[in-house]
C-alpha cells in the first residue's frame, strides 16, 4: 500500500515540475495604465500605453471567441506589454499562474492583431486543464495525435530553445486548440486569387506533422475528456492523389464547398546526369456544389507554358489548402511526377500535411 502511494507522489511531482519550470520570472507589476475585469472575473491588464480600458474589453472579445468550458474560470489574467520577450514571442501563458502574456502591445494596437496568438496560449490553458500529462510521450494525447514516430522534443522544460519550438508537445496542442476550437472567419475571394488569404490562413505551426483536422479518433478522445464538441464543419482531410493523367490530374478530398486549391508546380528538365529548375506554375480551383469528393487541375497548358520541346525530367508539385469559410488550412507534403517528352508517366504518393 506504502509503495502504491509513493508511486501516485512521484507521478504527481513528474505532472507537477514541468509546470514549474515553466512558469515566467516576471512577477505581478501594479504599475499597469488600464485593466478590465471580465464577467468571468479575468482581469486584463495593460502595461503599455497604446492599450486603454476600451482595447482591453476588446480582447476580452476575442478571448471569448474561442470554445470553452468550466476552465475559463481558473484563467486568472490576460496581460499587455510592449517591448519584446525571450525568443521574441508574442505571448507566454503560465501555468501555475493561470496568466497569459501577450508581447509587442507597442506595434500591435489592435485587439484582432492578437487572435491568433490568444487563442494559440489559451489552448495551454485548455491543455494544462483537461490533459495535464500531455507534455509526456507516454500520454494517451500524444498517442493518439501520432508522435510517436516524430522528432518531438519532450525536453522542453529543461532544454527550450526558440529553434525547435514547432516540435514541442507544449506547442503542438496549443496549435491543435487553435484549428479544433479557436475562432474562425470568412475569407474574401480576392484575397484568394491574389494569394494573400493562403498566407495569412490559420494553420498549424508545425506541418511536418499528420493533419489533426481529419484525426478523428483523436476528435473524440478530446470531446469525451474536455465535454467540448468540435464544429465539424471546420474539418479538412488531406487531399489524395486519384489519377494522372497527360492532361489532368486529380485528388480525392473531402466532400466541401468553397474550399480552394492551389496546385503549386516546379518543373525540372533533365540536363544529362543533372536536372536543372525550368520555372514555376500555379494554379487553384475552389469546391463548388457539382464537385463532390474529387477536385481535377488541367495540367496541359502549364505544361506547355515552360517548355515549347518535348521536356523530360519530373515535376515537383504540392497543394494549399484553405477552406473560405473558416480560413483555416494547411499547405501537403511535397511529390513528384515524373514527365517524358511531356507525358506524365508516375507520381509519388501524397501521404498527408506537410
Amino acid at each position: 500500500m506504502r509503495k502504491m502511494k509513493k508511486i501516485r507522489v512521484v507521478i504527481c511531482i513528474l505532472i507537477v515540475l514541468p509546470i514549474l519550470l515553466s512558469l515566467d520570472s516576471i512577477a505581478y507589476d501594479s504599475n499597469y495604465y488600464a485593466k478590465y475585469r471580465s464577467p468571468e472575473g479575468i482581469l486584463f491588464l495593460s502595461y503599455t500605453k497604446e492599450w486603454d480600458e476600451q482595447k482591453l474589453k476588446e480582447l476580452y472579445g476575442e478571448l471569448i471567441k474561442n470554445k470553452h468550458g468550466q476552465e475559463i474560470s481558473l484563467l486568472q489574467e490576460v496581460r499587455v506589454r510592449g517591448g519584446y520577450s525571450d525568443y521574441d514571442i508574442r505571448g507566454r501563458y503560465q501555468a501555475l499562474t493561470n496568466t497569459i502574456t501577450l508581447y509587442h502591445g507597442d506595434s500591435y494596437t489592435e485587439p484582432s492583431s492578437f487572435r491568433e496568438t490568444l487563442s494559440h496560449e489559451y489552448g495551454h490553458h485548455f491543455a494544462y486543464y483537461y490533459f495535464k500529462s500531455h507534455h509526456f510521450p507516454f500520454s494517451k494525447w500524444a498517442n493518439l495525435r501520432g508522435l510517436r514516430n516524430e522528432p518531438v522534443r519532450w525536453d522542453a522544460f529543461w532544454n527550450y530553445s526558440g529553434d525547435h519550438h514547432k516540435w514541442f508537445p507544449e506547442e503542438i496542442i496549443a496549435d491543435d486548440y487553435v484549428l479544433l476550437y479557436g475562432p474562425t472567419e470568412k475569407v474574401d475571394l480576392k484575397d484568394v486569387y491574389s494569394n494573400e488569404a493562403f498566407y495569412l490562413r490559420t494553420e498549424h505551426e508545425n506541418q511536418d506533422i499528420p493533419n489533426v483536422l481529419e484525426n478523428k479518433e483523436l476528435h473524440q478522445y478530446l470531446e469525451k475528456v474536455s465535454g467540448l464538441k468540435i464544429d465539424k464543419d471546420r474539418l479538412l482531410k488531406t487531399p489524395i492523389v486519384k489519377k494522372v493523367r497527360d492532361d489532368t490530374l486529380s485528388f480525392s478530398v473531402t466532400p466541401k464547398t468553397d474550399v480552394a486549391y492551389r496546385l503549386n508546380l516546379s518543373f525540372y528538365e533533365q540536363q544529362e546526369d543533372s536536372y536543372s529548375e525550368e520555372g514555376y506554375y500555379e494554379m487553384t480551383v475552389i469546391t463548388s456544389d457539382h464537385e463532390g469528393n474529387e477536385i481535377v487541375f488541367p495540367l496541359e497548358d502549364s505544361i506547355n507554358e515552360v517548355a515549347s520541346v518535348p521536356f523530360n525530367g519530373y515535376i515537383k508539385a504540392s497543394v494549399d489548402v484553405l477552406d473560405l469559410n473558416t480560413s483555416i488550412g494547411f499547405q501537403t507534403d511535397d511529390f513528384t511526377i515524373k514527365v517524358h517528352d511531356n507525358h506524365l508517366v508516375g507520381t509519388s504518393a501524397l501521404n498527408g500535411q506537410k
